[in-house]
């Protein structure tokens, strides 16, 4: 059975919780986050999303073994394959029931766990702890720490599409330096204003390579590099992030915080990869899976059939062309049947009764 917050926050005693987010501000959210089991369940200083949010995240897991194959300090896939919440041996995933005050939405903030550098700025941290990064996802509002974070994944994550005028544009402007990242946002910059009118509906710094992000409306890159990058055009969805600063505990005054945890349930990250990866399987009609013999999730043959499956075929190549493969609809069953009770074909649930090294939760059945 889920685990229901006794309290939002109980280190030493079981106090009485007051309703510190007002009713006529508070909605109830239900977030998901991935990550090693000793990080916890309450999302403290973590990212969490909706069904689809957490699925653009978590599908990405199924790339790792063409995207290590080789790893570079300049690439994505340094960050990928060295990110605990991808590679930990004993990952969860927990659906939080969130309460939120919806007053204080603000600047979306870039959580990592700490693996002794914090993966963006290159500063040292504490191992095992989280640390959040606010603006480097974009955006110059100013962050409202007891606010939840908040990020539309279609707006912000989805590559541009450019136009036959933006392609020509920008070839004809910057492509003497299409191979030089430096030079080219360079040139970039210095025609900034006819790049955008020749570009209203894309992003011309696209152009120009970036090891992140080598598959868009410009450029081709490997298979699992545009796979990767339609994976946020096939869901969408949106990304929270819950600061510690916003958590309200058993001293909150009303309107102090912006966050609590009404329930929690977590699960091992291998049972729901197993429903998940079963759904998408019960999609292929084509028999591609088939042609692979057992399942081997390391292979090619079986990612390739998994993601054509998942995406549609166009997906291995470019980011322009509609999206095909299996429904949102039951891709979304995939993920949410992983929480359903264990005799209704559900995963086993995970206990745990503490939330990080800072922050204990009495948990109650």
């Amino acid at each position: 059975m889920t685990h229901l917050l006794r309290c939002c926050i109980v280190v030493t005693a079981v106090l009485s919780c007051v309703a510190q987010i007002p009713q006529q501000y508070a909605a109830n959210k239900t977030a998901y986050h991935l990550n090693p089991l000793s990080a916890g369940a309450l999302p403290v200083n973590m990212d969490t999303g909706d069904v689809f949010g957490d699925l653009y995240f978590y599908l990405g897991q199924y790339l790792l073994p063409l995207e290590c194959a080789n790893v570079s300090q300049k690439t994505r896939s340094h960050f990928d394959c060295d990110n605990p919440e991808r590679v930990d041996p004993n990952l969860v995933v927990t659906r939080v029931d969130l309460e939120v005050d919806t007053r204080f939405w603000t600047q979306y903030s870039a959580c990592n766990l700490c693996n002794g550098s914090d993966p963006f700025t290159h500063k040292p941290c504490k191992k095992g702890t989280y640390i959040c990064d606010h603006g480097h996802h974009g955006g110059s509002q100013p962050l409202i720490p007891k606010g939840v974070g908040f990020k539309n994944i279609t707006e912000d994550e989805t590559p541009s599409i450019p136009s036959t005028q933006c392609l020509r544009a920008t070839q004809e402007t910057c492509g003497a330096y299409v191979n030089n990242s430096d030079a080219c946002e360079y040139c970039v910059y210095n025609h900034e204003d006819h790049l955008d009118k020749a570009c209203p509906n894309a992003d011309p710094y696209e152009f120009c390579p970036d090891p992140f992000s080598s598959c868009n409306g410009f450029h081709s890159g490997p298979e699992w590099a545009c796979w990767l990058s339609n994976i946020p055009r096939k869901t969408g969805g949106v990304w929270y992030s819950t600061l510690a600063e916003g958590l309200c505990n058993e001293t909150s005054a009303p309107g102090s915080c912006g966050w609590k945890a009404l329930s929690v349930k977590t699960v091992k990250a291998e049972c729901l990869s197993n429903v998940l990866v079963s759904t998408v399987e019960s999609h292929d009609k084509a028999g591609c899976f088939k042609g692979c013999g057992p399942r081997n999730q390391t292979s090619s043959c079986w990612i390739s059939c998994f993601f054509d499956t998942l995406l549609g075929k166009d997906a291995r190549h470019t980011t322009s062309l509609p999206m095909g493969g299996i429904s949102k609809a039951d891709l979304e069953k995939g993920w949410t049947n992983a929480f359903l009770p264990k005799a209704e074909g559900g995963c086993d649930e995970v206990p745990i009764p503490y939330t990080s090294d800072a922050y204990v939760s009495e948990l109650i059945v």
